[in-house]
């Protein structure tokens, strides 16, 4: 229990604090972290990089106030109490080959390496009372290795305005039926409070639950739950085929067998297929061409019955794909340690870990309509048995718990999100349009394609759209078909009914001179006039300046060459991030306007970026700043072990204010010792505050460890709320 102080002690620890050191604020005439040294472009919004917005000098100064570590930002002031996680648990690690902004969790010779939080969510309520709550879903584990058992869980933090921080409420429970849990909400005031479960393959089978929405109301490849029928028909009528076309896949069977030799079958492969030349030295590997399905078939049909057995079981555990359930549970008017009600509301989910599964609910909207929404990632199977990667947003109608994802008026789509495999997905909701959308990032386009190297897509697609067609594409980030990327969308928060935040990370793609030629000799645009408008590109291309610039395409302008997305020598200017923000149009369209870079540096990848409404006006903006050129390491993003921690825990973060025109207000300034997960986003509190909880210690040089059982919860109290 934290020790309680009054305000007045509080405030006179903070003048004490303000006299005894020079803080770190916007307001500085000189330095690098001058609120007017921005140099972020004047709205132009181009890919010009037109001055940087630098990294800040300023950091700010920490004391112990009790049990409550405050510190000074100068225009801002955050409060931090220790939180013991349900059970003195440690969260879970993130999981395998989970996709972040700059980097993976790959570590492909030992899965043991990964060493950072798992995802975590948290949600809160009765933000007009004094004493708003806070509610938190973590994914606990058992253990330290990744075959430990992991369980949800979910529990309540008070705000105390006494200490202007957090005491632990003693409201909390562990989800032994979920293996994660994962997005979280509240209703207002704070009596309905529901989180995702993440649960096995068919478990409504073998626990209770309400409903299943999906059985009810799915259609499509929503209720295609598992691949094994069609893995049996191949098995059946198409064997040879099977392993022919997923010969990576299934040849170990052959190759690491204790007692099968590719000699044994070699005069009759001879005999049988004359016209076919085996080699000098033939194997199990080298049978290629157009006659390997019925060379695999002439092997397999000359197997002894217990090594065709074994065959078969071999492919059945290599090929066989179950798609996860994911369950919203839900506690009306109830205790977290009391049975929540469990609702089935996705079978599409399993594979891969892409995205994130965000939690949005709407008490009541002018329509009378009380509803959830989430994302997620979404997997169908094709007729080989294959599976294939998407994203879908659910929207469930809580007055009478059923979807409606088809027709003409659907609320949410299961499938197509963005062009190829969905690398993340973000939930959002514009309650002046009362529409929810979602920002993703995937690894393809169809629109350039190959033209300018592969480039994915950060598309936005609203809850009308179709199971057929993909969002509105915002920008590209370079990516690979195996879900690798360098950048990606974060996160929408919505300015007025038909206008949002978009925020992404991406590097730049276009010299200063080529965009600047580009204006000049194809659009007729003097780029050294105020300008130029996004507004001119969009007559000549129907979208903005830098969309119009990648779709001119040729090698007459062309676009930075960049370096390859898994590792190199060291770290390059091509390589290096930076955050922008777009104003989108309510449809999730971003034509006539572009992003403009608010952060950026020409030595640091800068990543992580988190957006919250202060509601007054102002918007609190953090980034995270990882690793740099000046490291002179080598620069390995995934398959390097413990090399890519570098990529995945920062060096340090930063947070400043900024309004709705884009325009840095304070700030920035650094955390001394505090952060956020990179997938995770602080929620608004009330009255200039925000709220969220992570590891401590959680930059690189100070690590703490991706697993802890003692977090802390952070309060970010804006001065401009005064």
């Amino acid at each position: 229990m934290a020790i309680i102080f009054n305000k007045k002690l509080l405030a006179l620890s903070l003048t004490v604090i303000l006299a005894s050191c020079s803080g770190g604020g916007g307001s500085s005439s000189d330095g690098e972290g001058s609120s007017g040294d921005t140099g972020s472009g004047q709205g132009s919004g181009q890919d010009t990089g037109q001055g940087d917005t630098p990294i800040s000098d300023n950091v700010g100064t920490s004391v112990m106030v009790g049990d409550v570590e405050v510190t000074e930002l100068g225009f801002a002031t955050l409060t931090s109490v220790d939180v013991t996680l349900p059970e003195a648990m440690n969260n879970a690690k993130e999981v395998y080959q989970m996709a972040h902004y700059i980097a993976r969790t790959d570590g492909e010779g030992n899965k043991e390496d990964i060493d950072i939080p798992i995802r975590s969510y948290v949600a809160t309520c009765a933000t007009e009372t004094e004493t708003p709550r806070m509610f938190v879903s973590t994914t606990l584990s058992e253990g330290a290795s990744t075959d430990a058992a992991t369980y949800g869980s979910v529990y309540e933090l008070k705000y105390n305005p006494e200490t202007s921080s957090f005491d632990q409420a003693g409201n909390a429970s562990i989800l032994k039926q979920c293996y994660e849990s994962h997005g979280i909400a509240a209703s207002k005031d704070c009596s309905r409070v529901a989180v995702l479960c993440n649960t096995e393959y068919q478990a409504n089978e073998r626990y209770e639950v309400q409903g299943d929405l999906v059985d009810q109301y799915g259609s499509g490849w929503m209720t295609m739950e598992n691949n094994i029928d069609k893995i049996d028909a191949r098995i059946t009528n198409e064997i040879g085929l099977m392993l022919a076309t997923n010969h990576g896949k299934y040849i170990d069977f052959f190759t690491k067998h204790p007692t099968l030799k590719f000699d044994d079958f070699l005069d009759g492969l001879k005999s049988t297929f004359p016209d076919t030349d085996f080699g000098d030295s033939p194997s199990f590997t080298t049978i290629k061409g157009s006659a390997m399905q019925e060379e695999m078939e002439y092997i397999v049909n000359n197997l002894s019955s217990t090594d065709y057995n074994d065959l078969l079981q071999h492919i059945r555990d290599n090929g066989y794909r179950y798609n996860d359930q994911i369950w919203l549970l839900e506690w009306d008017n109830k205790s977290l340690n009391e049975k929540p009600d469990a609702f089935v509301v996705n079978k599409m989910h399993g594979g891969s870990h892409v995205g994130t599964e965000e939690l949005i609910y709407v008490d009541t909207d002018s329509l009378g309509r009380s509803s959830y929404a989430f994302s997620a990632s979404a997997r169908v199977f094709d007729g080989e048995g294959d599976s294939h990667y998407s994203a879908g947003l659910t929207i469930v109608n809580r007055n009478d718990w059923s979807l409606n994802m088809s027709g003409s008026d659907n609320r949410g789509w299961y499938w197509a999100c963005g062009d190829g495999h969905v690398v993340n997905i973000r939930a959002f909701y514009n309650s002046d349009s009362e529409n929810y959308g979602a920002l993703c990032t995937s690894d393809w386009n169809d629109w350039m394609g190959k033209d300018r190297g592969q480039l994915g897509t950060i598309a936005i697609k609203m809850e009308s759209g179709s199971n057929s067609y993909e969002g509105y594409f915002n920008h590209f980030v370079p990516s690979t078909a195996a879900m690798v990327s360098n950048g990606g969308g974060h996160t929408v928060v919505p300015l007025n009914e038909d206008t949002n935040l978009s925020v992404i990370v991406s590097p730049k793609y276009i010299e200063e001179t080529e965009m600047d030629r580009y204006l000049r000799d194809e659009v007729g645009i003097d780029p050294n006039t105020e300008g130029p408008f996004d507004e001119d590109c969009a007559d000549y291309e129907s979208t903005n300046c830098f969309l119009s610039y990648m779709a001119y395409g040729g090698d007459d302008y062309p676009i930075i060459e960049r370096q390859g997305l898994y590792s190199g020598d060291a770290l390059d200017s091509s390589s290096l991030t930076r955050i922008g923000i777009a104003k989108v149009n309510g449809s999730g369209s971003i034509s006539g306007q572009s992003f403009k870079w608010l952060v950026e540096d020409p030595d640091c990848q800068i990543s992580d970026p988190q957006l919250v409404d202060l509601r007054n006006g102002r918007y609190l903006l953090g980034y995270a700043k990882f690793q740099c050129i000046s490291d002179n390491l080598s620069y390995q993003r995934i398959y390097a072990s413990r090399g890519a921690m570098r990529m995945l825990v920062p060096k340090a973060f930063y947070v400043m204010e900024i309004d709705a025109n884009l325009n840095i207000l304070e700030g920035p300034v650094q955390l001394p010792n505090h952060g956020w997960g990179g997938l995770d986003e602080p929620m608004y509190l009330g009255d200039g505050k925000v709220a969220w909880s992570y590891i401590k210690n959680p930059t690189f040089e100070n690590y703490g460890g991706g697993q802890q059982n003692v977090w802390q919860a952070m309060i970010y109290h804006s001065k401009s709320a005064n």
